[in-house]
Protein backbone atom coordinates (compact mmCIF):
# COMPACT_ATOMS: atom_id res chain seq x y z
CA UNK A 1 0.00 0.00 0.00
CA UNK A 2 1.10 3.21 -0.59
CA UNK A 3 2.32 5.66 1.88
CA UNK A 4 0.29 8.94 3.60
CA UNK A 5 1.30 11.74 1.57
CA UNK A 6 4.17 14.12 2.39
CA UNK A 7 8.06 15.05 1.90
CA UNK A 8 8.72 12.72 5.04
CA UNK A 9 11.54 9.60 4.37
CA UNK A 10 9.56 6.03 4.80
CA UNK A 11 11.31 3.48 6.12
CA UNK A 12 10.05 -0.68 5.77
CA UNK A 13 11.16 -3.02 7.83
CA UNK A 14 13.90 -4.82 5.58
CA UNK A 15 16.01 -0.54 5.71
CA UNK A 16 18.54 0.33 7.36
CA UNK A 17 16.51 3.00 9.98
CA UNK A 18 18.40 6.00 11.36
CA UNK A 19 19.63 5.18 15.03
CA UNK A 20 17.97 7.01 18.04
CA UNK A 21 20.76 8.15 20.43
CA UNK A 22 19.16 6.77 23.61
CA UNK A 23 19.71 3.02 24.14
CA UNK A 24 16.17 1.97 25.50
CA UNK A 25 14.76 3.90 22.74
CA UNK A 26 16.94 2.54 19.90
CA UNK A 27 15.78 -0.92 21.21
CA UNK A 28 12.22 -0.67 21.46
CA UNK A 29 11.93 1.40 17.87
CA UNK A 30 14.46 -1.81 16.26
CA UNK A 31 12.25 -4.28 18.15
CA UNK A 32 9.07 -2.35 16.10
CA UNK A 33 11.12 -2.62 12.85
CA UNK A 34 12.04 -6.07 13.50
CA UNK A 35 8.34 -7.06 14.06
CA UNK A 36 7.53 -5.56 10.39
CA UNK A 37 6.41 -2.13 11.76
CA UNK A 38 7.82 1.25 9.83
CA UNK A 39 9.52 4.55 10.28
CA UNK A 40 8.15 8.09 8.92
CA UNK A 41 11.47 9.95 9.32
CA UNK A 42 10.16 13.72 9.99
CA UNK A 43 12.41 16.63 8.35
CA UNK A 44 12.84 18.88 11.09
CA UNK A 45 13.88 18.58 14.25
CA UNK A 46 11.85 15.81 15.72
CA UNK A 47 13.02 12.09 15.20
CA UNK A 48 9.61 11.04 13.35
CA UNK A 49 6.52 8.31 13.67
CA UNK A 50 6.87 4.37 13.83
CA UNK A 51 3.66 2.88 11.79
CA UNK A 52 2.59 -0.72 12.18
CA UNK A 53 1.70 -0.55 8.63
CA UNK A 54 1.63 1.58 5.20
CA UNK A 55 -2.21 2.35 4.72
CA UNK A 56 -3.96 4.76 2.18
CA UNK A 57 -4.57 7.92 4.18
CA UNK A 58 -7.68 7.33 6.62
CA UNK A 59 -6.96 3.60 7.23
CA UNK A 60 -7.03 2.21 10.42
CA UNK A 61 -3.04 2.14 11.75
CA UNK A 62 -1.43 2.24 15.26
CA UNK A 63 1.60 5.21 15.05
CA UNK A 64 3.86 6.39 17.87
CA UNK A 65 5.34 9.80 17.82
CA UNK A 66 9.16 9.45 18.43
CA UNK A 67 10.93 12.68 19.99
CA UNK A 68 14.26 13.19 19.82
CA UNK A 69 14.73 13.95 23.00
CA UNK A 70 11.98 12.57 25.01
CA UNK A 71 11.14 13.20 28.68
CA UNK A 72 12.14 10.04 30.83
CA UNK A 73 12.64 7.89 27.80
CA UNK A 74 12.84 4.46 29.47
CA UNK A 75 8.92 5.19 30.33
CA UNK A 76 8.84 6.26 26.25
CA UNK A 77 10.69 2.81 25.46
CA UNK A 78 7.95 0.67 27.56
CA UNK A 79 5.19 3.01 25.57
CA UNK A 80 6.26 2.06 22.40
CA UNK A 81 6.80 -1.65 22.88
CA UNK A 82 3.29 -2.06 24.51
CA UNK A 83 2.04 -0.44 21.30
CA UNK A 84 3.81 -2.77 19.46
CA UNK A 85 1.91 -5.75 21.29
CA UNK A 86 -1.36 -4.50 21.28
CA UNK A 87 -1.28 -3.17 17.81
CA UNK A 88 -4.72 -4.93 16.36
CA UNK A 89 -3.79 -4.99 12.87
CA UNK A 90 -0.65 -6.50 12.28
CA UNK A 91 0.11 -10.22 13.08
CA UNK A 92 3.80 -10.41 14.07
CA UNK A 93 5.76 -13.24 12.82
CA UNK A 94 5.76 -15.83 15.98
CA UNK A 95 9.03 -17.43 15.04
CA UNK A 96 10.23 -13.48 15.45
CA UNK A 97 8.36 -13.10 18.84
CA UNK A 98 9.97 -16.30 20.31
CA UNK A 99 12.98 -15.43 19.03
CA UNK A 100 13.04 -11.87 20.76
CA UNK A 101 11.36 -13.53 23.99
CA UNK A 102 14.72 -16.18 23.97
CA UNK A 103 16.82 -12.98 23.38
CA UNK A 104 15.32 -11.34 26.63
CA UNK A 105 16.13 -14.44 28.39
CA UNK A 106 19.82 -14.38 27.12
CA UNK A 107 19.94 -11.15 28.92
CA UNK A 108 18.20 -11.60 31.91
CA UNK A 109 20.40 -14.71 32.41
CA UNK A 110 23.33 -12.90 31.82
CA UNK A 111 22.12 -10.32 34.40
CA UNK A 112 22.01 -13.26 37.44
CA UNK A 113 25.17 -14.00 36.10
CA UNK A 114 26.44 -10.87 36.76
CA UNK A 115 24.40 -10.55 40.27
CA UNK A 116 25.87 -13.48 41.29
CA UNK A 117 29.25 -12.75 40.88
CA UNK A 118 29.54 -9.39 42.85
CA UNK A 119 27.28 -11.32 45.48
CA UNK A 120 29.91 -13.95 45.45
CA UNK A 121 32.60 -11.38 45.74
CA UNK A 122 31.30 -9.89 48.23
CA UNK A 123 31.26 -13.26 50.39
CA UNK A 124 35.01 -13.60 49.01
CA UNK A 125 36.18 -10.22 50.70
CA UNK A 126 34.11 -10.79 53.85
CA UNK A 127 36.69 -13.76 53.99
CA UNK A 128 39.65 -12.23 53.10
CA UNK A 129 39.11 -9.76 56.07
CA UNK A 130 38.26 -12.17 58.35
CA UNK A 131 41.47 -14.26 57.00
CA UNK A 132 43.54 -10.83 57.50
CA UNK A 133 42.10 -10.25 61.25
CA UNK A 134 42.91 -13.85 62.42
CA UNK A 135 46.16 -13.44 61.21
CA UNK A 136 46.69 -10.41 62.91
CA UNK A 137 45.35 -11.84 65.80
CA UNK A 138 47.61 -14.75 65.46
CA UNK A 139 50.51 -12.45 65.68
CA UNK A 140 50.11 -10.85 69.12
CA UNK A 141 50.20 -14.93 70.09
CA UNK A 142 54.20 -15.61 71.48
CA UNK A 143 53.05 -18.94 71.21
CA UNK A 144 52.18 -19.30 67.73
CA UNK A 145 54.39 -20.48 64.61
CA UNK A 146 55.41 -18.17 61.74
CA UNK A 147 54.01 -21.04 59.60
CA UNK A 148 50.93 -21.18 60.60
CA UNK A 149 50.61 -17.29 60.07
CA UNK A 150 51.74 -17.46 56.93
CA UNK A 151 49.26 -20.06 55.76
CA UNK A 152 46.43 -17.85 57.05
CA UNK A 153 48.27 -14.85 55.08
CA UNK A 154 47.88 -17.22 52.06
CA UNK A 155 44.01 -18.14 52.69
CA UNK A 156 43.41 -14.39 52.80
CA UNK A 157 45.35 -13.36 49.29
CA UNK A 158 43.54 -16.35 47.72
CA UNK A 159 40.34 -14.75 48.91
CA UNK A 160 41.41 -11.20 47.78
CA UNK A 161 42.59 -12.24 44.53
CA UNK A 162 38.55 -14.55 44.01
CA UNK A 163 36.99 -11.35 44.74
CA UNK A 164 38.59 -8.99 42.42
CA UNK A 165 38.40 -11.85 39.47
CA UNK A 166 34.70 -12.09 40.43
CA UNK A 167 34.06 -8.02 39.83
CA UNK A 168 35.47 -8.19 36.84
CA UNK A 169 33.92 -10.70 35.50
CA UNK A 170 30.34 -8.78 37.12
CA UNK A 171 31.38 -6.10 35.32
CA UNK A 172 31.77 -7.47 32.14
CA UNK A 173 28.75 -9.77 32.01
CA UNK A 174 26.52 -6.61 33.48
CA UNK A 175 27.64 -4.55 30.67
CA UNK A 176 27.10 -7.22 27.82
CA UNK A 177 23.72 -7.58 29.25
CA UNK A 178 22.91 -3.83 29.39
CA UNK A 179 23.80 -3.27 33.13
CA UNK A 180 25.76 -0.26 34.42
CA UNK A 181 26.25 -0.02 37.89
CA UNK A 182 27.23 -3.07 39.47
CA UNK A 183 24.73 -3.22 41.49
CA UNK A 184 23.29 -6.72 42.29
CA UNK A 185 20.02 -5.81 43.28
CA UNK A 186 19.67 -3.20 40.13
CA UNK A 187 20.62 -6.21 37.85
CA UNK A 188 17.78 -8.63 39.51
CA UNK A 189 15.81 -5.93 38.77
CA UNK A 190 16.85 -5.82 35.18
CA UNK A 191 16.24 -9.15 35.20
CA UNK A 192 12.97 -9.56 36.61
CA UNK A 193 11.74 -6.93 33.96
CA UNK A 194 12.72 -9.10 30.96
CA UNK A 195 11.34 -12.09 31.83
CA UNK A 196 8.16 -10.26 32.46
CA UNK A 197 8.05 -9.09 28.73
CA UNK A 198 9.50 -12.46 28.07
CA UNK A 199 6.55 -14.16 29.91
CA UNK A 200 3.48 -11.78 27.85
CA UNK A 201 4.89 -12.80 25.01
CA UNK A 202 5.01 -16.68 25.72
CA UNK A 203 1.16 -16.04 26.70
CA UNK A 204 0.53 -13.82 23.79
CA UNK A 205 1.66 -16.76 20.88
CA UNK A 206 -0.81 -18.69 18.86
CA UNK A 207 0.83 -21.84 18.68
CA UNK A 208 0.73 -23.24 21.38
CA UNK A 209 2.11 -26.51 19.86
CA UNK A 210 5.47 -24.61 18.97
CA UNK A 211 8.57 -26.57 20.60
CA UNK A 212 10.08 -22.75 20.38
CA UNK A 213 7.47 -21.84 22.75
CA UNK A 214 7.43 -24.32 25.28
CA UNK A 215 10.93 -24.26 25.38
CA UNK A 216 11.12 -20.32 26.28
CA UNK A 217 8.35 -20.78 28.57
CA UNK A 218 10.70 -23.62 30.29
CA UNK A 219 13.48 -21.45 30.70
CA UNK A 220 10.98 -18.52 31.94
CA UNK A 221 10.32 -21.01 34.98
CA UNK A 222 13.66 -21.66 35.51
CA UNK A 223 15.21 -18.06 34.97
CA UNK A 224 12.47 -16.69 37.66
CA UNK A 225 13.71 -19.51 40.20
CA UNK A 226 17.29 -18.19 39.86
CA UNK A 227 15.58 -14.58 40.83
CA UNK A 228 13.79 -15.71 43.72
CA UNK A 229 17.13 -17.82 45.33
CA UNK A 230 19.04 -14.34 44.04
CA UNK A 231 16.17 -12.26 46.19
CA UNK A 232 16.80 -14.61 49.34
CA UNK A 233 20.48 -13.97 49.32
CA UNK A 234 19.96 -9.96 48.92
CA UNK A 235 17.59 -10.03 51.50
CA UNK A 236 18.10 -13.13 53.34
CA UNK A 237 15.47 -12.27 56.25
Amino acid sequence: MAPPGGDDLWYGPDDQWPKHQNPSMREAIDRARRGGWHLRKTLGHGFGRIFCRRVEPGGAVCKVPIFTTPQRPEDRAKDILRAFRDCPHHHADQTTDLSYAHGLVDGAEKLLDAAEDFLDAEEATAGSEEAWQKAQDLLALATVSAEEVDRIMEIAQKFDAEARTLTQRGWVRGAEAGGSDGSPGSYVTLAEERMEEAADVADKARNRHDPTLITLKARVVATKGRIVSLRLRLDPR
